[in-house]
């Protein structure tokens, strides 16, 4: 899954060039497994760098309360007060953002701009990471902001990229690859998958009409398109199952960590009228449908000829088009990386999408384990006959 060249993009402008490597000297992609990096700002009067280390394998701060979802900076090598440290600090700390963790610690004493707090542990300072982040952000200069916001999307995609690698372990998808599915699970997912597919035309019509933005307008109307009638898909699906179809369409109540999902995107464009942030569902649910969905398709296949039926391109139809459409260069993921790199042009509208993403990843993660876990009674023994 871990995919360390597919989305870092080498930063350079007139003045500098980012340089990350492990400590052996590799580069490292910004979706990588947490672990030590040196970040390094080549241009200007000299060479700047500095160490990102997750806090749980740094000696000095693996026994700090927390330590898990905690990052540290170290062996900073810059003139204090260099007009560029904020910069350094900033494309560092976007690793840590990309791990999910919340604060930031050092010993290091020139980190003026972040404004690190004292903690009881002798010379150890912090600070919350999303504050010390705004704060370096603010501190750089046009030119830097510019340098930074080119690297947003690449950092979205290092998060989907994690995401997707979590998704890939759910419960259905184990149960998928070791031919333990049940027919039950399957519907499951297809049923609560409708509950949202049927809406999201309307949704779109609804971010249409309140986008006063051309060209998002126009990449809005173009997804609207290109969803019609998916619905019908997923009920050709059922059919051929021999599921309940009414019940789907008229009396089923989406599962909880469905809903979740559903509402994070209801909210967002029905409540905030916030569309780079509505964007972040349909930038997981396509980014993981091109990502896992080519992994487990031959696997489900053989689960669902299993339950005796022999046709599985027939129960299939909706899974195939959207990892077939979602995925490959002109793919919609690939058209909605377009988009928000003209939309995601400073900290607090990246740190805003970065939150919708990762909730929406985790509860479109939670509701694909429900569709197995909520059903294991349907699950065959590991010693039942084929």
């Amino acid at each position: 899954m871990h995919q360390s060249g597919a989305y870092q993009s080498p930063v350079s402008s007139a003045s500098f060039v980012v340089r990350e490597r492990d400590l052996r000297g590799e580069p490292v992609g910004l979706d990588a497994a947490p672990s030590a990096v040196r970040v390094e700002l080549l241009g200007g009067a000299r060479t700047i760098g500095v160490t990102v280390v997750p806090a749980e394998a740094e000696p000095a701060t693996a026994s700090l309360a927390g330590a898990e979802r905690t990052a540290v900076l170290r062996d900073l090598d810059a003139t204090p007060g260099s007009p560029e440290l904020s910069l350094l600090l900033y494309m560092a700390l976007q690793r840590p953002r990309i791990w999910q963790r919340t604060a930031v610690v050092s010993a290091e004493p020139s980190l003026a701009p972040m404004q690190l707090s004292p903690l009881s542990q002798r010379g150890l300072r912090a600070a919350p990471l999303d504050v010390a982040m705004h704060r370096l952000f603010a501190a750089c200069d046009e030119a830097g902001r510019a340098l930074l916001t080119s690297r947003f999307v690449a950092e979205a995609a290092a998060c989907l990229s994690r995401q997707a690698e979590r998704f890939a372990d759910n419960a259905w998808c184990r149960a998928v690859r070791a031919g333990r599915l049940a027919r039950e699970q399957y519907v499951a997912a297809l049923a609560n998958t409708h509950q949202y597919v049927r809406y999201t035309p309307r949704l779109l019509a609804r971010a249409i009409s309140v986008c006063d933005d051309e060209p998002l307008r126009d990449h809005l109307t173009r997804h609207f398109r290109g969803e019609q009638k998916h619905d019908r898909l997923i009920e050709a699906d059922l059919r051929y199952l021999e599921a309940d179809v009414e019940f789907v369409l008229h009396a089923m109540v989406p599962w909880g960590p469905t809903l979740t999902f559903m509402s994070l995107q209801e909210s967002m464009v029905a409540f905030h009228c916030d569309l780079a942030c509505f964007l972040a569902a349909p930038f997981v649910a396509e980014g993981l449908a091109a990502r896992v969905g080519p992994l487990v398709l031959d696997d489900l296949a053989d689960n669902i000829r299993r339950w005796g039926y022999r046709e599985p391109a027939r129960a299939t139809r909706f899974l195939v088009s959207h990892v077939r459409e979602d995925g490959g260069d002109d793919g919609h993921w690939n058209a909605t990386l377009v988009v928000l790199a003209r939309l995601l042009r400073d900290d607090t509208t990246q740190q805003r999408f970065l939150a919708a993403l990762h909730l929406a990843s985790e509860a479109f993660t939670a509701s694909y384990d429900a569709y197995a876990d909520y059903l294991t009674l349907f699950t065959r023994p590991l010693l039942a006959d084929p």
